[in-house]
């Protein structure tokens, strides 16, 4: 079941990251980081004249939330430390190559180093809450495991 969340979560990512008006339930997430763009746009004076001019709105959150829940599933289907290590290193590179491909398949998104950054936090904190959960799991598994004699 993580596994199947896991291409669900990617293939979310991709659509918000890669088209420039993402439909049905990712339109409010796509509207705020379009919104961005064109802030950005109108702040270089790419804007129409007499446009809001201001400093753009960050959706640095935006980023660590998807790429925190794609590391998280896919973290979950995981089934040892080293297989959640290299999956987590897998969903960054992800994110590097969607963040990259933003250049060449969309028109209202750009390549922005700290959407970067937001990724990488995303995906440390996705692992992080799945090595939470497995050390956890452990704990309880091998205290369960014990029986009360001394």
């Amino acid at each position: 079941m993580p596994l199947l969340l896991s291409v669900g979560a990617f293939s979310a990512n991709a659509v918000i990251l890669l088209s420039d008006r993402a439909p049905g339930l990712f339109r409010r997430v796509s509207a705020r980081i379009d919104t961005g763009v064109s802030r950005v746009a109108d702040a270089t004076g790419v804007g129409a004249p007499g446009t809001d001019v201001g400093v753009p709105q960050s959706d640095f959150d935006v980023h660590v939330v998807i790429w925190a829940a794609a590391a998280l599933l896919i973290g979950l289907a995981a089934w040892s430390w080293p297989t959640l290590f290299l999956a987590s290193g897998a969903v960054f590179a992800s994110s590097v190559v969607l963040e990259l491909a933003q250049r060449s398949y969309t028109n209202s998104r750009t390549v922005q180093f700290a959407d970067l950054v937001a990724n990488a936090v995303g995906v440390v904190c996705g692992t992080a809450a799945v090595a939470g959960f497995a050390l956890a799991w452990w704990a309880v598994s091998r205290g369960s495991g014990r029986s009360g004699s001394c």
